[in-house]
């Protein structure tokens, strides 16, 4: 029996347990509330119906990035025993969230499935099918999401996966056809290619990574050709035969087959959890999830959400930030919400993908485009660069005209996940880029693309600094003319 669970048997739905907080979900978001809660004092109650960890632990970026690490160094093993292994250190890593998590004093685990009762209770199912009631003034949603489904005409279930069974496999296919070409389906083209499958992936859209710079998007596909994946654009999977394991995809010029597929791995995104009766509660919601403020409050008073179950939130960093600020407003419930943090994105291929900022729509709606100046600097023209033989990567940055303040960047490089972090703080706090000229970094760094990008403003201004103050002052608090404002 669980910690904390002797007492509700014995009150039953009719004496809720009361607690400070009540987390539903132990993912990243609810073990960041749960303990922090824990750490300030509350008494916390942190229902779970899966393992601790939630997706980030169990079938996401910890399995995912043990696969990728052991895939690109693991040649000495067969790629059953590379599989195994990821199972091996997501089930111990697994095991020590557990312990740790059920060792601490102030937070009750409680494993069965939550429903709202009200604004203020829960009641939860154990396994069993008993039914206890808990209540507390506040309730924080951390349900997370599940991968989005796809139906194909014919597609047996023994040949579907998802990120939930992908690590489960003893072995590898020999042909594997990744619908989807967003983190996910990147990531894990080129991880199974490098344990030695035949890989396709299918997009429906024209490019990779369409959240990211098309730039990047048009680099990760010519590495993945280059590393023998198979990349068809502007494809939806249609049917599946299999008698012959044909799948059948359709594009502007018509049907195509792909022969002797043994798997196909759907990688097109995420749903919600929003299942957790919150019409009881009267939470607002949509298909795409829970909208909140900054310090995860929801529509209804005492009810907060963090992760994926929230609008606009689909990684594990994003998941913990969030999970801090609400923590931070339960103990400091005066202090103003204030402003989002920068959130940086990053996509772990061959070379890695970050970025940071709006996307290039984003920023075309906000700045006219005679404000906007981006530098571009391939790793190839970097010491570093050129003593790693780097052909494919670079560094981009968008600034304001003239004040030099970065908006947006973009980095494809090995390591790009690590050098993101300047230029998120960068953003955070409105830098502008001549302060970045005089940085020094350690000779020789891929950074240095960084800086040479800074320079690269500096001395292009500086000749113009009178023209570009006139287009500065011209556009700067003018809204761009969009489409919509044209009728169109």
């Amino acid at each position: 029996m669980e910690r904390g669970a002797t007492e509700m048997v014995a009150r039953g739905t009719k004496n809720p347990q009361a607690y400070d907080v009540i987390v539903l979900g132990a993912g990243a978001g609810g073990l960041t509330v749960a303990v922090g809660a824990a750490k300030v004092g509350k008494r916390v109650a942190l229902i779970e119906r899966g393992p601790i960890g939630g997706d980030c632990t169990n079938v996401g970026c910890v399995p995912s990035k043990t696969l990728i690490h052991l895939a690109a160094h693991g040649a000495d093993c067969s790629p059953a025993t590379i599989l195994e292994r990821v199972r091996e250190r997501r089930d111990r890593l697994r095991a020590d969230e557990e312990a740790w998590i059920d060792g601490l004093d102030a937070v009750d685990v409680i494993r069965g499935s939550a429903h709202f009762a009200s604004a203020r209770e829960v009641e939860v199912t154990t396994a069993s099918g008993r039914t206890d009631r808990l209540r507390a003034g506040t309730i924080v949603i951390a349900t997370g999401s599940r991968p989005s489904r796809l139906h194909v005409d014919g597609l047996p279930a023994s040949r579907t996966l998802t990120n939930e069974s992908l690590f489960e496999l003893t072995d590898v296919p020999r042909h594997l056809v990744v619908v989807g070409a967003g983190a996910v389906g990147t990531e894990m083209a080129f991880a199974f290619r490098s344990l030695g499958c035949h890989v396709t992936v299918v997009q429906r859209s024209g490019r990779v990574l369409t959240g990211f710079d098309p730039h990047a998007g048009d680099a990760i596909a010519g590495r993945m050709r280059d590393a023998g994946i198979d990349v068809r654009l502007g494809a939806v999977p249609q049917r599946f035969d299999e008698t012959d394991r044909t799948l059948t995809i359709a594009r502007e010029d018509g049907l195509h087959g792909l022969h002797d597929v043994d798997a196909v791995l759907l990688a097109v995104g995420r749903r919600p959890n929003v299942d957790a009766g919150l019409e009881a509660a009267g939470v607002r919601y949509d298909a795409s999830g829970i909208p909140t403020d900054t310090v995860g409050r929801t529509n209804v008073r005492g009810v907060r959400a963090v992760g994926d179950v929230v609008a606009g939130s689909a990684a594990t960093h994003d998941a913990n930030a969030a999970g801090r600020r609400v923590v931070r407003s339960i103990a400091l419930p005066w202090l103003p919400a204030g402003a989002a943090p920068v959130r940086p994105r990053s996509v772990f291929a061959d070379p890695e993908v970050a970025a940071v900022g709006p996307s290039e729509e984003d920023l075309a709606a906000r700045y006219a485009p005679e404000l906007l100046v981006t530098m571009h600097v391939d790793l190839r023209d970097t010491d570093r660069g050129y003593t790693m033989g780097l052909d494919v990567g670079f560094v981009r940055l968008t600034a304001l005209r003239l004040s030099g303040r970065l908006v947006a960047a973009t980095i494809v490089a090995p390591g790009a996940g690590e050098m993101i972090s300047l230029l998120t703080w960068a953003l955070q706090r409105r830098v502008r880029l001549w302060s970045l000229t005089g940085l020094v970094f350690p000779y020789p760094v891929l950074s240095d693309a960084i800086k040479k990008g800074a320079d690269a403003f500096a001395f292009g201004t500086l000749p113009r600094i009178a023209s570009d103050a006139k287009t500065y002052a011209r556009h700067r608090w003018r809204r761009p003319r969009t489409s919509r404002d044209l009728g169109r």
